[in-house]
């Protein structure tokens, strides 16, 4: 077994802390882990990225060949798009759509949004809006590792221990409020998994998620399977523009008022 991973972000959004609670989590469950670093300025809007690689067997290189990676995880969707030549034609890309606009001549939004749609293995959501809803909007990257677990080659329960040990200094509170967050990442992706098993387009589905307000517990399958009818029904794209639409996360019942 190995797998590559890919973390990007922006200076002080946590991608360092993501990668130490998964080497943490991979060295406890026996695995060899190598791991190389590129720090950006915070206060300069620098880029930060980290390249994890975990194997049942010694690993030689720190290095990730284009071409490689089973998952890109960002906190930032620009930084997401930087790091896609490194992905594997089978590879997964997970990413906030909210921008951190820390340079000049940033890309439109809309623009930027509709090439990430266009990925075809995405896990788009509102990791900044569901952070928030869970108790900090720092637990940002927290979402977006949530959001990585379900294809990363470890327990969630030992990825979640390990977070536990990162923020138990800061107290009970952060702790809890980024265990919420972490779970609402890996009921998005439980989602996006569910909706792609089923057949959804996946700029139709990247729509979609990117606006649902997840719980801290994945998704009842009576809702899931609503969720697919509509969208794989005549009216799905517009049912998922109507979704894209909407001024702010909706929950996932939501799916027996959309009237598209």
């Amino acid at each position: 077994m190995k797998l590559d991973l890919v973390l990007g972000g922006v200076g002080g959004q946590g991608v360092l802390s993501m990668a130490w609670v998964i080497d943490q989590a991979a060295h406890a469950a026996g695995l060899h882990v190598k791991q190389s670093e590129v720090h950006g300025m915070a206060q300069r809007g620098g880029a930060v990225s980290a390249c994890v690689r975990l194997s049942d067997r010694p690993v030689a290189s720190d290095l990730i060949a284009a071409g490689s990676a089973a998952v890109v995880a960002a906190v930032e969707p620009l930084e997401a798009l930087r790091y896609t030549p490194l992905l594997h034609t089978e590879g997964t890309v997970v990413s906030d759509v909210t921008p951190l606009v820390n340079i000049d001549h940033y890309p439109d939004l809309e623009t930027l949004l509709e090439v990430l749609y266009s990925l075809p293995r995405l896990v788009a959501l509102d990791a900044t809006r569901l952070a928030h809803a869970a108790g900090t909007v720092k637990a940002q990257n927290t979402v977006v590792l949530g959001a990585t677990a379900p294809l990363l080659p470890l327990p969630l329960d030992a990825l979640e221990t390990q977070l536990q040990a990162l923020f138990e200094p800061k107290g009970e509170r952060i702790v809890q409020a980024n265990l919420r967050a972490f779970r609402k990442g890996v009921a998005a992706t439980g989602f996006v998994q569910a909706m792609r098993a089923a057949g959804v387009p996946s700029a139709r589905l990247a729509r979609v998620s990117s606006r649902l307000a997840f719980a801290p517990h994945p998704a009842e399958p009576a809702l899931l399977a609503a969720w697919a009818q509509r969208l794989l029904g005549p009216h799905g794209e517009a049912t998922a523009m109507q979704v894209w639409a909407a001024p702010k996360l909706l929950p996932l019942d939501a799916v027996h008022a959309v009237t598209a």
